[in-house]
């Protein structure tokens, strides 16, 4: 399959070097190395695996720091199906992070699906399964893609002993995770939201089997057992720190980061993001003394057991560094697998970052890409800080390739459904030519920020964005709220931060005032496009929509008589709060302009 190539009289002089110097030898001898490590966190492989980047940041005389935080994790050891009425011989069955660690039988209920899950668009406002009664005493079976993760909770409220989910996947069925708290450790008030029933996934042959047994007028009944280990571990956090000698008095960095933990193996989710950021550290540390701007690389633990805990213990631990110096966020998920030549299906980023994002691919790939809203998913930690953020996911095999092979939706591997979350996320699965190729998207885009004059995120377009959201929510509103409030403001600011940013281009504001301000405004605008929880909170790992403060409007689509004033009261608080915010959005224009709100 051909690679696209690079436009190299669209790169300065700093990023055809950047760009030139990545290699494949240090990135393929760390898949070489991580090919023969497990790295499920909390585990013996997982220390080894940073152990081996801590020796190679070493040897390349990168600083770094390597912290030892705990973190609530959830291991799955195993899970069985044993028929009670029927003659069973199931595939692999796996039980899911956080689930309850019991034995449970009972009668078995089809109760349909979940509905869309953590990637996908959803655009029904009714709660998943709202059409299933009582389930007290039955164990669900369901279609729930990659475990929904409100599947869970829903069925769990409808008196739900255990859930059996049925996987697309052939043959074994994909790992992953059920709870819905962000960062794995719940706070003290939300204990209960994490599982308390077993859950175990099932491959699609043996979940029709077990669905037509379930819907016979015999029935079925079966015994689910599942083993884990939840409990708080102790697991390394490396933190490489470069910092750029071009202008000392600058404090503002920004962060690259990814995962190193895995289930099996996982080369392409996330070892070959590893590998990345392992080349990302060494080349631009051999060019510190051109950065304007400091580099933090991060490899996070935790994220496949503890719903991103590494990431959002740093998130914790830091807050006040990254909120009051991070000009933006950068996560390395699944670069590298092989034929993924587009950037159409899982790349997203924040709406400021749009034109930075599309005009590095077309200078170092001319690949096709497309923008997504941001998934309440990845190492996605800082979104309640309000970072600009970008590129979660990496390049993805085209879609008739991945339809002609059979494929169906994952979240990661370059959607190869064959890798994603099982044991054949293999060395097999990278692509050399797709992964040197993405490693250089990364760095020449990182290097794009750390030298802006003027930081390069458009925050105009980020307040066309919100005002778009809103304009879908005022349709499904109709005359039953007023978001002219909000719309009103959004208007006058998109063109008061238009104006300013053409100022700051053009030299008219110095770019240190015009920085200070680009950064204020992402903790404003970025918040308002991507969370409702406080800045220093983590909002919960559920899919969500632009300007989620605002998203219970769609509601008005299925309630009516109190329900729908219900409604109304919440909103009426949320667009209070968001004037307020977008007050202060116009107070830091206009200080940076010199004007007046």
């Amino acid at each position: 399959m051909s690679q696209p190539t690079t436009d190299r009289d669209a790169l300065d002089g700093l990023e055809r070097r950047l760009h030139d110097e990545v290699s494949l030898d240090e990135p393929w001898e760390l898949l070489e190395e991580f090919a023969e490590l497990n790295r499920v966190s909390g585990s013996a492989d997982e220390a080894a695996a940073a152990d081996y980047v801590s020796d190679r940041l070493d040897a390349n005389g990168v600083a770094y720091e390597r912290h030892e935080p705990e973190l609530y994790i959830s291991q799955p050891h195993g899970a069985t199906i044993e028929t009670l009425t029927k003659e069973f011989e199931p595939g692999p069955v796996k039980t899911v992070s956080f689930s309850a660690s019991t034995t449970v039988s009972g009668p078995v209920e089809y109760v349909g699906s979940a509905g869309g899950d953590l990637l996908a668009d959803d655009d029904d406002p009714r709660e998943p399964y709202h059409d299933v009664g009582d389930l007290s005493g039955k164990i669900a079976l369901t279609k729930a893609g990659s475990l929904s993760i409100r599947a869970v909770s829903k069925l769990s409220e409808k008196g739900a002993i255990g859930v059996i989910a049925i996987h697309k996947h052939d043959r074994e069925p994909h790992n992953g995770i059920a709870t819905p708290i962000w960062g794995g450790a719940p706070r003290y008030d939300e204990r209960e939201k994490i599982p308390d029933v077993p859950i175990a996934n099932v491959n699609e042959p043996d979940g029709e089997t077990l669905m037509e047994w379930a819907e016979s007028d015999e029935g079925l009944e079966l015994e689910l057992s599942t083993d884990l280990t939840t409990d708080w571990m102790e697991c390394p956090v490396v933190v490489a720190e470069i910092e750029g000698e071009a202008d000392p008095q600058n404090d503002d960095f920004l962060l690259l980061h990814g995962h190193y933990d895995s289930w099996y193996v996982g080369i392409t989710d996330n070892a070959t993001g590893d590998a990345g950021l392992l080349e990302a550290a060494r080349v631009f540390d051999q060019h510190s003394e051109d950065l304007q701007r400091n580099l933090r690389v991060a490899w996070w633990p935790g994220h496949s057991t503890g719903r991103y805990a590494g990431s959002t213990w740093y998130a914790d631990q830091f807050a006040g560094e990254l909120a009051e110096h991070c000009v933006a966020q950068v996560n390395m998920d699944s670069p590298g697998a092989k034929d993924a030549t587009e950037y159409t299906d899982m790349t997203c980023w924040t709406p400021e970052a749009h034109e930075l994002v599309g005009d590095a691919i077309d200078d170092v790939t001319g690949a096709p890409y497309e923008e997504h809203f941001p998934f309440r998913a990845g190492d996605y930690s800082f979104d309640n800080l309000g970072i600009t953020g970008f590129f979660m996911l990496s390049s993805n095999i085209p879609a008739e390739i991945r339809e002609e092979r059979g494929y169906h939706g994952v979240g990661g591997c370059g959607g190869n459904s064959d890798a994603w979350h099982v044991s054949t996320d293999t060395l097999d699965k990278a692509g050399k030519d797709e992964l040197l190729r993405d490693i250089r998207l990364y760095v020449v885009s990182v290097a794009r920020v750390l030298n802006a004059d003027v930081l390069p995120f458009d925050h105009a377009r980020n307040s066309a964005k919100l005002r778009e959201a809103v304009e879908r929510y005022d349709d499904a509103a109709g005359d039953r709220f007023d978001f002219s409030p909000t719309l009103d403001r959004l208007d006058t600011l998109e063109d008061e931060i238009a104006s300013f940013q053409r100022a700051a281009r053009d030299g008219e504001i110095d770019a240190a005032t015009a920085n200070d301000a680009i950064t204020s405004l992402s903790r404003v605008l970025t918040r308002l496009y991507l969370v409702e929880r406080g800045q220093f909170e983590q909002d919960p790992a559920t899919s969500r929509e632009p300007f989620p403060r605002f998203s219970v409007a769609r509601k008005f689509e299925i309630v009516d008589g109190d329900e729908a004033k219900f409604v109304e009261t919440q909103l009426k608080r949320e667009q209070n709060t968001v004037v307020g915010e977008l007050k202060r959005a116009r107070s830091i224009v206009a200080d940076a302009t010199g004007g007046g709100a």
